[in-house]
This record gives C-alpha cells, structure tokens and sequence, in this order.
C-alpha cells in the first residue's frame, strides 16, 4: 500500500511526543508494517533514540539529515533526495524473531539554524510566508510520494509549536496525532491548537485534512485531575464540531517508558522493551490508527 503520512505534533514540549513517535514506530514495525520516522525536531531525540549517538554524529558527519537534503533543495544545488538522507533497518529490536523494519531520516541541532536561515534568505528574495510554505511543502510532498512507495507508515515527529517545517508536514499527513497529558496547563489552548488543524482552521486554497486531529492522552496517571481532564476531553466529541477525536487507548506515566527511550540499545525485544503493561496498550492505538485510516493488518 502507499504509505499514510502520520504528524505527531503540539504546540507543547514535554508532553510525550517524542515517545509517542518512537513507541509507534516500533508498535507498527512490530505488527509487520514498514516504517519511516522523519525527525523534524532540532532536539533529535528520536533520532538517537532510534539510532543512538554514534550512528547519528556520523550520519551528521555527512550531513545525510533533514536539514542537509533541505539545504540543498531550498539554498543549494538540488541534487540530494529523501534516499540519500533516510537511514535503512536502524532499529536493533525484534519481535517473534524478525528485526522491526523501521528506517529513519534524522534531525540534528543544526535543524534551528537552517529553518532560521532559510527564512532569512527567502524573504530577502521577496517570498511570503505564504510562499515560503508552499515552496517547501511543494519540496517535501515531491519526496514524500517516492517514499510512500517503499513504506506502509511514515511518522513525523514535530518540534513543539507551529514552525514552518511543522506546518507542512501537518499539511501534508493523512492523520495529525496530539499528545497531551490530562491536566489544565498541558490541555490549556489544546483546543484552539486542534481547530488550527481541522479544516475550520486551514485557508480557501489548503487541503483541508480527510481526518480530524486525533489527541492521544500520555502520562496518565490515576489522579483525580487526570480523570477529571479526560474526562473534559472526551466531552468535545460529543459536540456538533467538536475540535477533536479522542483515542479510546490511554499511555500512561510509568518508568518502563522512560528506561526504553533512555536506555538505547539495551533492549532486543520489543516486549521486553515496552514491558507487560505498555505493549497492549500500543497494540491497541494501532488497531484504533487501522480503524481511523481504514487500513488492514499486513
């Protein structure tokens, strides 16, 4: 199948998206699906938590990063493609025996400066914002569809807010995942974030997306507050325009997470990486991803 293009993104930090992207990934790859994960977020923490630090400093030693191929496409010769940036098979976790088949295409800390200087150096030469968007939304959709081809799933993981970079891949996705922890400062403009998202938010001539943004609850923990917020948040479905969905699956705060994002290349199988409480609950969001994306199990 052509791959579906998932963003991950909100304009909070700290709220599990990063872990939300990694977790699926592997989720996907564990259920037999092919997988990119595009890291678009200058702290990189998908990137080494998927490939470490080794294999990443030498992948920035070559430049063979997001930023390097939109370097070359917007301020340089335009030779490099998606192919000579994405890392193949970077994961070293397997399950039932067979290694996940997930391939990366890495950020760095350089990613800040070059979103700064592209915006820099576009504007001098008279573009909008607007044109500025559409000029590399236009680049990444042309490398997006060759990639569909060799991959079922395609994840974004956005830096926190609205960037430029974070406003074409929300434009480009088949489905926008928002993270959240259920409490009043992380949910607070939760909505207007969402509404952003949906076609009420996009201008005349913008795709409006075929799905609504759909917020994943992370870091649920059994606290009054929790309960009471996703309990608030569930409540907006029930609405004549609701800003969101909802997934029915819940993350919750607990170490297993944390050791499987920190401690990277200690765990070779997936159920012992994710632990007994956290794999159903992964297996569960991608039947409910299947379900929004009308999608079936390879």
């Amino acid at each position: 199948m052509s791959a579906k293009i998932i963003a991950v993104a909100n304009m909070k930090g700290g709220v599990g998206k990063t872990a939300t992207v990694v977790s699926l990934a592997e989720a996907l790859a564990a259920s037999g699906y092919r997988v990119l994960v595009i890291d678009l977020d200058a702290q990189a923490n998908a990137s080494i938590c998927l490939a470490g630090d080794a294999v990443l400093a030498r992948l920035m030693e070559r430049r063979a990063t997001i930023e390097g191929f939109l370097e070359d496409q917007l301020l340089g010769k335009k030779t490099m493609a998606f192919a000579d940036c994405i890392r193949s098979n970077v994961s070293n976790v397997s399950h039932r025996d067979q290694q996940l088949v997930i391939s990366l295409l890495p950020s760095s800390p350089e990613l800040r400066r070059l979103e700064y200087k592209i915006i820099h150096d576009l504007t001098q030469r008279k573009m909008s914002w607007s044109d500025i968007i559409n000029g590399m939304s236009a680049v990444m959709s042309v490398q997006l569809t060759k990639a569909r081809r060799h991959f079922d799933f395609i994840l974004i993981d956005c830096a926190p807010g609205i960037s430029v970079l974070t406003e074409v891949s929300i434009r480009l996705a088949d489905l926008v995942i928002v993270p959240t922890i259920a409490d009043y400062l992380s949910t607070f403009g939760l909505q207007t974030f969402c509404i952003t998202l949906s076609d009420r938010g996009l201008a005349e001539n913008v795709k409006k997306p075929a799905h609504s943004p759909h917020v994943l609850i992370t870091r649920r923990r059994q606290v009054t507050i929790h309960t009471q917020t996703a309990e608030q948040l569930r409540n907006e479905t029930t609405k004549n325009a609701p800003a969101f969905e909802v997934f029915r699956t819940e993350i919750p705060e607990t170490v297993t997470i944390a050791d499987a994002l920190s401690q990277i290349g200690k765990f070779a199988i997936f159920s012992q990486k994710w632990g007994p409480v956290v794999v159903p609950l992964l297996s569960h969001l991608v039947h409910e991803i299947e379900e929004v994306l009308n999608v079936h199990s390879p």
